[in-house]
């Protein structure tokens, strides 16, 4: 298959970009990541001597590159993941058979060619979420088919997993699923207000409170394409892999303060430590001496939360002991 790769972001997200794209590279990767934004290009890609503004079009290697696509869409762009990537395979690139979403916030570990035989024609490439456990026989799965119900749409398979959506591979053959999901976005973000930057929505009990993951995990019980699902370590979200790695939760490790976290007993996790192994380049998005900083900040905290993890298993052990 000829795999295309879409990602979206806005604000402070486009270092997640720069990490992502630079894994790729590293990956092997050869073709065109489409990149969909809200507001201005950081400076790392207009300023880049490499950047086609005409073209919107920022050549990283000699096989990779980046094609810019402004977007204002009225609701949260994580509302936006199934409309963007219809976008790529019918307008942008129309001679892709496959699409692969990936969030901003997530690095490739592995070799491209393992992506590439991971993602088939007739199935949905996918990862379970840390909390992968979702049986069909759960309480919200019902108020979702409920809920769905009064639009016409009735599952038609059952599910006992629940996916992330911060990765999503479908061939061209598979539109139909996109599609659906598309559907299924647009009725969860005006049930959820429509806020432009909306994430999570009120308390975990809420029905929809991981909008697009809800969305995506209800389209998957409406659909009959198989499911080639990976476990959650896929993504880091467990210990054990070798394939992603995606920095779940509000704090980004772009975003620093790794010493202070530390000291509140957040020490840096396995992505953290991916973003940093693919800040250098090809694409540069710190300057040299912040990355420097960035860095020592990060072996400080590691040193720190290895410290602490020891201290706490002495102290646990001591109690028990007693």
């Amino acid at each position: 298959m000829r795999i295309t790769i879409c990602t979206l972001f806005e604000d402070h997200y486009h270092y997640g970009v720069a990490g992502l794209t630079n894994s790729l590279a590293a990956a092997g990767y050869c073709g065109t990541v489409w990149v969909g934004h809200r507001g201005p290009l950081p400076a790392w890609m207009a300023n880049n001597a490499e950047f086609d503004g005409d073209f919107c079009n920022l050549r990283v290697t000699e096989t990779l590159q980046l094609r810019m696509v402004r977007l204002n869409p009225p609701v949260s762009l994580n509302y936006h993941k199934p409309t963007f990537m219809l976008d790529v395979l019918r307008t942008y690139e129309p001679g892709a058979t496959a699409v692969c979403y990936m969030d901003p916030d997530m690095v490739v570990k592995c070799r491209w060619s393992a992506i590439e035989a991971w993602m088939r024609p007739d199935g949905i490439a996918l990862v379970e979420d840390a909390n992968w456990s979702l049986p069909s026989t759960h309480p919200k799965r019902a108020r979702w088919k409920s809920f769905f119900a009064t639009h016409g749409m009735v599952p038609g398979r059952s599910i006992e997993r629940f996916y992330n959506a911060g990765f999503v591979g479908i061939s061209r053959e598979r539109t139909d699923v996109i599609e659906t999901w598309q559907r299924i976005c647009a009725l969860v973000a005006v049930h959820n207000g429509g806020s432009l930057q909306q994430r999570r929505v009120g308390h975990r009990d809420h029905i929809f409170h991981s909008a697009d993951e809800d969305a995506l995990n209800f389209t998957l019980s409406l659909c009959d394409a198989r499911l080639d699902a990976c476990g959650p370590e896929a993504m880091d979200l467990a210990p054990g892999g070798q394939l992603l790695s995606h920095a779940v939760g509000p704090v980004k490790p772009w975003e620093g303060r790794h010493v202070r976290r530390a000291l509140s007993g957040e020490p840096p996790n396995l992505a953290s430590q991916s973003f940093y192994r693919f800040a250098t380049g090809p694409v540069v998005p710190f300057s040299p001496v912040r990355l420097m900083k960035r860095r020592c900040s990060m072996w400080i905290a590691s040193l720190l939360g290895a410290v602490l993890f020891k201290r706490k298993a002495r102290l646990s052990h001591s109690s028990h002991s007693a």
